[in-house]
């Protein structure tokens, strides 16, 4: 239905507004008395195969939302409702910001893909955290069993750079670290005036080394999220400097720059201009990223594998390759939300398939 009926209309609005009207939809409907939660426990039970603790967080699936689709932490009902197992909010940023001028999303339909270039658009991280500390105090039901992280940027600004950088990501830091489950930082955020990110090794370790210095035994796991983009090198290099700094947990990976290979005609790519690509595209590289990073990762570190997931094959792909979790965004606009529920009951066939009793159980098994 939503392929043939839902997705055709919604195609003909701008993708921006798309997002908009759905959740706001979305949102009405989880209003519906007792509707929304029956759906919600119907989901909880679904599938208790699929049911992991990773880092003291336990994970009902392991299908959650990308970073990107709830900036502000606005929409834990509909996320439920939909089957969701788990939520990254933001990116947050320690300033609020409108972002960048409109048209900022764009829909490459032969490619299943996405171009964005929203600027980091978000209410900021004050505003962000105290809504959600709110909503976990007044609702803790809509919490319990669905933990929700936060995911730290820069604040779009040129202006800051090195050591005010790192404070920014310190203030949302500070903010994020009593309503979130786990942080994740964004480190594909440019910090000096050329345009050099955080995936600079000295701007990293600097980075990394503020972020310690406020680090307490009480504070949720700190992940790191990379971008594709990143060579197998630098990666390598990367990736010691956050284990050296005792990082529990990788997201793999950010929105590319890269163009190559599309089936989208040139002229409407160069028309649309520069921004990040997600969608089928990126998956082919998460893939052999997800393999690399549990190959030279302890573990037990957590690994969220990020990037092209638009069919269940592809995500027991991502899990037999070493994921522990997934997240899916542009997937969700190519396939609809049915596509939470195919990949989680596939994941269950794959188990029994595999003999493995639980996921728990085949992650032990490839740990050891």
């Amino acid at each position: 239905m939503y392929t043939s009926l839902i997705r055709p209309l919604l195609f003909q609005l701008d993708p921006e507004k798309a997002h908009f009207v759905t959740t706001i939809l979305g949102n009405a409907l989880c209003s519906i008395p007792f509707a929304g939660p029956r759906l919600v426990q119907r989901h909880a039970q679904k599938w208790p195969q699929l049911e992991q603790e990773l880092a003291g967080i336990t994970f009902s699936n392991p299908v959650g939302i990308a970073a990107g689709f709830d900036k502000n932490g606005n929409y834990t009902d509909l996320l439920r409702f939909l089957g969701f197992g788990f939520a990254e909010y933001g990116s947050i940023t320690a300033l609020p910001s409108p972002g960048n001028p409109r048209p900022r999303l764009f829909r490459l339909k032969k490619d299943r893909a996405l171009i964005n270039r929203m600027g980091l658009n978000n209410a900021g991280a004050e505003a962000i955290c105290h809504g959600i500390m709110r909503q976990q105090r007044q609702r803790p039901e809509l919490f319990n069993g669905f933990p929700g992280g936060i995911n730290i940027a820069k604040t779009h600004d040129p202006d800051i750079t090195g050591e005010d950088a790192i404070q920014d990501y310190i203030t949302s830091y500070r903010l994020a670290r009593e309503p979130a489950a786990w942080i994740t930082l964004n480190v594909s955020c440019p910090n000096t005036a050329e345009g050099k990110t955080f995936e600079d090794k000295t701007a990293l370790k600097e980075l990394l080394d503020g972020i310690t210095s406020e680090r307490n035994e009480k504070d949720p796991p700190l992940l790191v999220k990379f971008s594709p983009d990143t060579d197998q090198n630098t990666v390598h290099d990367l990736v010691s400097i956050c284990e050296d700094c005792n990082i529990q947990g990788y997201v793999i990976g950010n929105t590319t720059t890269r163009r190559d290979g599309l089936r989208t005609p040139g002229e409407r790519i160069e028309k649309i201009g520069p921004g990040g690509l997600s969608g089928s595209p990126l998956f082919a590289g998460t893939l052999r990223q997800t393999s690399y990073f549990r190959n030279i990762l302890p573990p037990d570190r957590i690994l969220i594998a990020c990037g092209g997931i638009d069919t269940p094959d592809k995500a027991v792909k991502l899990i037999s390759a070493g994921a522990n979790l997934l997240q899916l965004y542009t997937g969700l606009v190519y396939e609809g939300p049915a596509l939470i529920q195919k990949i989680n009951q596939v994941l269950v066939d794959h188990l029994n398939k595999t003999g493995a009793p639980s996921l728990r159980h085949l992650q032990h098994l490839r740990q050891s």
